[in-house]
């Protein structure tokens, strides 16, 4: 015969089991989108799902100034994104969606404070890849959607000479690693094109698999190639339920 806390045990796991479809709703989309300075990637959090909140860590609002369909904190201290991740799990701040603008700058504020408080750049290095890796875990858990955007790196491969785009973090370990993380890795690119007149117009992408040197990835299958730059249309696309846009 099973003891009261043994029993509590299994019911806690057998409630736990579940359609794979009813764990993913519950879990909510995680993405990873990324692109140069300018390309567009805080004003993409405009078209995030439901009520959104934008953690900004670049103090580069000036772009969502004038939106009326999500709220926004600015953080300078690390601690103060660790202090946001507990609010949104204990149901303090209640949000469909928050946007992560970036966790390029997350990764720079940890570094600073690291070789502050270590003469070893490589602890320092070192201390920042657990931070991030732990934080971005946290988020990444919550039961909502988050958004992570990154700056763009390039780099040259020696053997080749070509270069490749990724996220852009400190060192050289976290840019490889943090793609791992995510389902949809995406970059927001921008393509310029003339029309029949002779006039230049420039568009904007989200690229969505691997392709042209830039890490991407859709791992659900279900998006196209390039994918107009709305978030609440690439979650429902997803197979999310659909939660519109506070416009």
């Amino acid at each position: 015969m099973l003891s009261t806390g043994e029993s509590d045990m299994n019911d806690k796991i057998l409630n736990r089991i579940k359609s794979p479809n009813e764990l993913v709703e519950q879990q909510g989309a995680k993405l990873l989108v990324y692109g140069e300075s300018g390309v567009g990637k805080t004003t993409l959090c405009q078209t995030a799902p439901g009520k959104t909140l934008v953690v900004s860590m670049e103090s580069g609002l000036l772009s969502i100034k004038d939106a009326t369909n999500l709220t926004a904190i600015e953080v300078k201290e690390a601690s103060e994104i660790e202090e946001i991740a507990q609010l949104l799990e204990n149901g303090t701040l209640d949000y469909d969606t928050v946007c992560l603008d970036s966790v390029t700058e997350m990764s720079e504020i940890l570094l600073s404070q690291e070789k502050a408080k270590s003469k070893d750049p490589r602890r320092a290095y070192g201390e920042v890849i657990e931070v991030m890796i732990k934080t971005m875990r946290r988020f990444r858990d919550l039961p909502l959607h988050v958004v992570f955007i990154a700056k763009q790196s390039r780099e040259r491969d020696e053997s080749s000479g070509m270069f490749h785009y990724q996220p852009m973090m400190v060192g050289a370990k976290l840019p490889m690693q943090i793609p791992y993380f995510f389902d949809e890795v995406l970059v927001m690119r921008t393509f310029d094109n003339e029309t029949d007149e002779g006039k230049k117009v420039t568009s904007r992408w989200l690229q969505t698999r691997l392709g042209q040197n830039y890490i991407a990835k859709d791992r659900s299958g279900k998006l196209e190639e390039f994918e107009n730059p709305n978030l609440t249309d690439i979650i429902n696309k997803l197979g999310f339920a659909e939660v519109q846009t506070n416009e």
